[in-house]
């Protein structure tokens, strides 16, 4: 049985107060009503995922992201029932300890984290992303395959673009298996509307992509521009295609990438890569 803290009350008795409030101190309240509620979490998750720039947006329409989070909070602890021993099989990891699950509403700095919570691997699903059911399940198996990964490799991980690509890869094949059958776009965007033109885009200039990530690996800001919040020509998270059809092609089996060290991990994109 997957191990779940819904933060959700705290922030619903919070809303409950703050509702009439200026956005100002909405935003103080947030910290003092919500957050200091459960102060190990969010300690947990700003050490994970540090920005608070997109609070002041968030506490300005306060009344949709509550309702948000209280649509959102039972359909994420159902689907991570269902979707986490399908992860858990295809990662050849049935039977091992799973990671600890906090639903919370976060700054809209991502929709999901990965990060330690008491020493243990803890994934935060960040509701005030939630979009549709179908798209959710998609990030779900996503970010899960991350916990588990992570709990398979211990300690922390580097951020270079050669095993972000591996270990985003991963992630996407896990994704694939685990929810088949999709619109090829949810494994990138997980049913964010807007990224219709995205994927066609990348298909279309998959070779100069590939050259150019291959000709940036050595950058320590590769990382941020291919898979954080960088640009490539005007896209965001181009690397997220890259890796999914580089780790893809490798040939390897869910539990045979997932038992690569980070070194091999990187060298196998390297390798993809002819580099």
């Amino acid at each position: 049985m997957a191990h779940i803290l819904d933060t959700t009350p705290a922030f619903e008795a919070f809303a409950r107060k703050a509702f009439l409030e200026s956005p100002f101190l909405r935003e103080t309240l947030w910290e003092q009503r919500y957050e200091t509620a459960h102060p190990e979490v969010f300690a947990a998750f700003y050490a994970a995922e540090p920005s608070v720039a997109g609070r002041g947006a968030l506490v300005q329409d306060l009344s949709q992201v509550r309702e948000v989070a209280k649509y959102a909070a039972p359909v994420m602890t159902r689907l991570i029932g269902e979707v986490e021993p399908a992860v858990a099989d295809a990662m050849g990891m049935a039977g091992t300890p799973t990671p600890q699950h906090v639903l919370l509403v976060g700054p809209m700095s991502t929709s999901a984290a990965v990060g330690r919570l008491e020493g243990d691997v803890a994934l935060f699903h960040c509701l005030e992303w939630f979009n549709s059911e179908e798209g959710a399940r998609v990030l779900v198996a996503h970010e899960d395959a991350h916990a588990f990964h992570q709990m398979r490799l211990e300690g922390s991980l580097p951020t270079d673009a050669a095993w972000m690509a591996f270990y985003e890869g991963v992630a996407m094949q896990v994704s694939r298996s685990v929810v088949p059958g999709r619109p090829e776009e949810d494994y990138f965007w997980y049913g964010y509307a807007g990224f219709s033109k995205w994927l066609p885009w990348c298909q279309e200039q998959r070779g100069a992509l590939e050259e150019g990530f291959a000709t940036a690996l050595n950058d320590p800001e590769a990382g941020e521009t291919y898979f954080g919040s960088g640009l490539v020509e005007g896209r965001w998270r181009v690397g997220f295609y890259l890796a999914d059809y580089l780790v893809g092609g490798l040939g390897l089996s869910i539990p045979e990438l997932i038992s690569m060290t980070v070194e091999e991990g990187r060298a196998a994109i390297r390798k993809a890569l002819g580099h």
